[in-house]
């Protein structure tokens, strides 16, 4: 890395040239995303839209069959898999399903930054989904999954931008984590935005992607509240991070606004960290 460019002016350098190489959102999960906005979508279009991907059906059986859902027998089929653990389910798995092949390093700091990444990504979905259904928001319940699973992406363009840095030869010495923990922290929003507009994704994730640290906060954006007060609980859980349990988000004008007391949220952080826990099994 040159020492008359910052890490900073690096990133948006790299990320500014033409033909740069980033994350690509899968098709087939971009049509599924469109599949959960249907009310009456059948379980025949599901199985067949995820059959399309090969691997990602191999990776959706695989999670249908952990020690979360598991039942008596194994489950073998997508059309198992949707009667015993359902269709909103089997969608939620295969969406993750398809971020996770994105969570990939081969370099050691940047694949414990993209594990982190990664628990974060899947706790912020469940919850933030779990926030509107428990506020009287039901109806969005699949965008806020969505929502919770897409906000920090940013910090994926950015690690990968970071890791083809670390890799070259002609780089002098190693990035600092702190470093690389600053930059995932200070550029991710614009980036994700970017990158989340370039999926051609609804507007209303690329607007959560790119203003869910801005204040004030938009109360008004019931999706947004809720990308940001499953954040806070993250932060405070310690998951994707170093915890925070001096955080109160139950005293947030973010709980406040949804309506959740703290003993709702309580319960909520009780959830994560049993996924957090299956997730380390």
């Amino acid at each position: 890395m040159s020492s008359e460019m910052s890490l900073k002016d690096h990133i948006a350098a790299a990320i500014a040239k033409p033909g740069i190489q980033l994350p690509v959102f899968n098709p087939v999960a971009l049509e599924l995303q469109h599949l959960m906005q249907n009310k009456d979508v059948s379980n025949a279009s599901i199985e067949a839209t995820i059959q399309r991907d090969p691997a990602l059906t191999v990776q959706v059986l695989r999670m249908a069959n952990s020690s979360l859902y598991t039942g008596l027998t194994e489950i073998t089929t997508l059309r198992q898999a949707l009667m015993r653990v359902g269709s909103k389910q089997v969608m939620r798995l295969a969406l993750a399903a398809a971020q996770l092949s994105l969570y990939q390093s081969n370099h050691p700091v940047c694949r414990r930054h993209m594990g982190d990444m990664w628990r974060a990504a899947t706790a912020c979905a469940t919850g933030a989904a779990w926030l509107v259904e428990k506020s009287g928001h039901g109806a969005l319940s699949e965008q806020a999954y969505m929502a919770g699973l897409l906000h920090d992406v940013g910090k994926l363009v950015i690690l990968r931008v970071i890791e083809d840095l670390a890799n070259d030869p002609r780089q002098g010495k190693p990035i600092p984590d702190a470093v690389i923990s600053e930059m995932l922290d200070a550029l991710h929003c614009e980036y994700g935005c970017d990158l989340l507009r370039r999926w051609n994704l609804p507007e209303q994730y690329c607007l959560v992607g790119h203003d869910h640290h801005a204040e004030p906060c938009n109360t008004g954006n019931v999706l947004m509240v809720a990308v940001r007060l499953i954040d806070q609980i993250c932060r405070k859980l310690g998951i994707g991070c170093e915890p925070e349990p001096d955080l109160m988000p139950a005293a947030s004008e973010e709980a406040a606004a949804l309506r959740l007391s703290e003993v709702m949220l309580a319960d909520l952080e009780v959830t994560l960290e049993d996924l957090m826990g299956l997730q380390s099994d």
